[in-house]
């Protein structure tokens, strides 16, 4: 457990966390959260307040200065016993049939998936099955390696392999073929699964037709992607047209190309329009937005401070909204 402590080393113990790294991603959000106010008391003391002053301070104190922002030095240091709040010990869990879904079971059940850790099962049982064929049927043994070679030399000089190495090639290619098919059916139905979560948000509204080039998305591309077209359209339902035909751009994107009324980018299809918005989603993702706080760059470009601040919390309050509850399933990676 870690927590932040003042300039006189005084544990804040409303600012706990379970990770050092917990504790600077929060530490930095307060730091660049233009919404909160730093209350300075007349004895040095300084008490930061994310979401703003209330009245009822301000009536009880006099002595006070008042500064925009975060302006607590703030240090993160792991808590101790001493500090009145002990590690918390997590408790194990048996892995089962039953708690195959946890993230605490056996690595058997890590995949998250039921039916594609059988799928895995069976694959290696077919590789395995061609194997032993393969070295029952097709070994030889050492003293007539060079009779092999011979025959191999003799099939590079034109002359055609005999029926029975033509059968264990066929072999071998219908066992390939079979394990490339079962990787494709598990794909289909892993898609077909997140297809069907995202049109639980969807269904009924334009953006219904993109479910499945969505669900072939990563799913923290995916959740910007529903997330993001709420805000900026009710997925699809206030969005661009050009020539009394809908654009298929449901997120404000700008990207040059046809384009309608103020800019936004026309697209000929769902996929084409979930392949370049998610692109660029994808980089943005890359280069460490991966929330709607820091994905706010989608409304404001480089910078916020043009912006009405109440209008900015707004906007990722509500992307938050469907954002959080698709990326927090973590099934589709």
């Amino acid at each position: 457990m870690f927590c932040f402590v003042d300039f006189r080393n005084r544990p804040q113990y409303k600012y706990t966390f379970s990770s050092r790294e917990r504790a600077r991603e929060y530490l930095r959000k307060i730091q660049n959260n233009s919404l909160g106010a730093t209350v300075i008391h007349a004895d040095g003391r300084r008490e930061y307040f994310a979401s703003g002053l209330s009245k009822n301070l301000l009536d009880s104190q006099s002595n006070i200065q008042i500064k925009k922002g975060c302006h607590v030095k703030y240090k993160i240091r792991p808590l101790a016993v001493l500090d009145g709040i002990a590690p918390t010990q997590k408790e194990k869990t048996k892995p089962s049939p039953a708690n195959w879904k946890t993230r605490k079971a056996s690595p058997l059940f890590m995949l998250g998936n039921l039916k594609f850790s059988t799928c895995l099962i069976v694959i290696s049982l077919i590789a395995f099955s061609s194997v032993y064929f393969f070295q029952k049927n097709m070994g030889q043994p050492a003293a007539a390696e060079g009779a092999v070679l011979g025959a191999m030399d003799s099939q590079t000089d034109g002359s055609q392999a005999g029926p029975g190495d033509n059968e264990s090639i066929a072999l071998d290619m219908a066992d390939t073929d079979v394990i490339l098919n079962l990787i494709g059916k598990i794909d289909d139905e892993r898609h077909a699964d997140f297809r069907e979560e995202i049109l639980q948000y969807v269904k009924g509204r334009p953006m219904e037709a993109m479910a499945p080039a969505i669900a072939k998305q990563p799913r923290i591309v995916a959740a910007f992607l529903v997330g993001i077209a709420m805000k900026e359209s009710k997925f699809g339902t206030y969005a661009p047209h050009l020539d009394g035909r809908d654009c298929r751009n449901y997120w404000g994107f700008k990207g040059g190309g046809t384009t309608a009324s103020g800019g936004y980018t026309c697209f000929d299809s769902p996929e084409e329009a979930i392949q370049v918005v998610g692109r660029r989603i994808a980089r943005l993702v890359d280069g460490g937005r991966t929330n709607p706080a820091e994905m706010v760059i989608w409304k404001c470009g480089s910078s916020c401070s043009w912006d009405n601040p109440e209008n900015v919390r707004k906007w990722i309050a509500d992307v938050g909204v469907n954002f959080y509850r698709i990326n927090n399933g973590k099934e589709n990676s």
